[in-house]
């Protein structure tokens, strides 16, 4: 019997977020870890979002922002 590859997506972690009143948006360092590199690609990212946005869409909205800004297809 053949034991189909498996494919590993990467680990995402949001390592720091801040709310930056002053410029009224989010600033956080998105890290993925990803299978075979020994260490996280860290992404810086600025959100200019209402700041009673839902946990949830944060995370995904943080997440698209970083994978646009260096990651690419990982």
């Amino acid at each position: 019997m053949e034991v189909p590859a498996m494919h590993h997506a990467p680990a995402i972690r949001i390592a720091q977020l801040i709310y930056n009143a002053a410029q009224r948006r989010f600033e956080a360092v998105v890290e993925f870890f990803t299978p075979g590199i020994g260490y996280p690609l860290a992404i810086p990212v600025r959100l200019e979002v209402h700041q009673q946005i839902s946990h949830r869409q944060l995370t995904r909205a943080l997440t698209r922002e970083a994978q646009r800004r260096g990651i690419g297809g990982i």
